[in-house]
């Protein structure tokens, strides 16, 4: 089809299609109008979707693999995330679905650069799932610190904003009611607790805190009460006077203390999701006092301040499972990341994505590990038992 016709068309039904903005105007009519142009034509009802698709997979237009649309992340792995080697390309949300009782948002997972290309296929080839790795479409809410990405494996369905889900993605809406009723058993379990990763000398029973200021074996220097049973407790210096204050993460919001004292919060906000595994560093030179993190499924994702916000920086960096660990593992005054494999240590000295700089056996699997300044300069492992 030429340029003129598919500009003509998507100014002509720019306005017909339930995408609102420029990328509905743009973007989305103009990848229906490339991979199904007469048809988008002739019923522009939904641009993601378009008609019966089958995609030269044998099965008939009625079935759910030729309606358009990709499979849940959920059929897929099991869990509501984007997969490793995937990144949330952007989302959409579906009002009066009657599952969230407000709006429900839907999130593609785009295969992430430098990650082999899926095919295209009925998920778990069977013609009653819907489609993955064929759709090659992107709204672009998220991540937008990268520019290409490949095509999308699956669909997180969640009655949490894109936003908080995942700190890369921005509060642009987009809207397609038509998913709504799309729904499945997987969507609605439970997500599995985040395990605790202290970083300091100390151990949290139930919401009691229990701090020694050596590293020898003794009774508590400090005891306290801070946070509820089931938190995941965090340490850092929060207002940059040298010394670690307290804090737990509970449900994507964090609580901070700047003493080891009980009593209420001095800092409140939100950043990250309810599964995620908080984190807390210094992620540039320039830091003065300890910042929030959150990993998620291998991806990273950093913030600067103290403050509810998005993801200053996102990286990914080792597998779904991993422990992470967080340290200035060479000394430059930088915390950067590191995961525990079993007894292996994989370390990568800058905020970015890539392998790791260091690789160590250290421990044993069922260790937890732990990270500490144990002699000047540079940050090393430790195991509890």
């Amino acid at each position: 089809m030429s340029r003129w016709l598919q500009e003509r068309t998507t100014q002509v039904l720019g306005a017909r299609t339930s995408r609102r903005g420029f990328l509905a105007r743009t973007a989305v009519v103009g990848s229906a109008l490339a991979t199904n142009p007469v048809d988008y034509v002739l019923r522009p009802t939904s641009a993601y979707a378009a008609t019966c698709q089958c995609r030269n997979q044998p099965c008939v237009c009625g079935t759910a693999c030729c309606d358009g649309y990709t499979d849940f992340c959920c059929t897929l792995i099991g869990t509501n995330t984007c997969p490793d080697g995937t990144i949330a390309g952007g989302w959409w949300k579906a009002d009066g679905s009657g599952f969230c009782g407000g709006p429900r948002y839907y999130i593609d997972c785009n295969v992430a650069p430098g990650f082999n290309p899926c095919s295209c296929k009925c998920a778990l080839d069977d013609c009653n799932h819907r489609v993955t790795c064929c759709t090659q479409f992107r709204y672009g809410q998220c991540h937008q610190e990268v520019p290409q990405v490949g095509a999308i494996m699956c669909r997180v369905v969640t009655c949490t904003p894109p936003w908080l889900f995942d700190p890369t993605c921005t509060t642009d809406v987009l809207v397609d009611n038509n998913t709504r009723a799309h729904d499945a058993a997987c969507l609605h379990e439970s997500p599995p607790p985040p395990p605790s990763t202290p970083r300091r000398t100390g151990t949290l029973r139930a919401a009691g805190w229990y701090l020694r200021k050596t590293v020898t074996p003794g009774v508590a220097d400090i005891t306290l009460s801070y946070g509820n049973p089931g938190d995941v407790p965090v340490v850092g210096d929060w207002n940059g006077d040298g010394i670690d204050g307290i804090g737990v993460f509970r449900n994507g919001v964090w609580y901070l203390r700047n003493s080891l004292t009980s009593g209420n919060a001095e800092l409140r906000f939100s950043f990250g999701n309810p599964g995620d595994r908080p984190i807390t560093g210094r992620w540039t030179s320039s830091a003065t006092s300890d910042t929030p993190g959150v990993v998620r499924n291998g991806v990273w994702y950093l913030r600067d301040t103290n403050t509810t916000g998005s993801a200053d920086r996102s990286l990914a960096f080792g597998d779904p499972g991993d422990l992470p660990v967080v340290g200035d593992w060479n000394g430059d005054g930088v915390d950067t990341p590191g995961v525990v494999r079993g007894s292996v240590w994989y370390l990568r000295n800058t905020n970015t994505s890539g392998v790791a700089d260091v690789t160590l056996v250290y421990g044993d699997p069922d260790d937890l590990p732990l990270v500490g300044r144990w002699v000047a300069g540079h940050a090393g492992p430790a195991v509890g038992r």
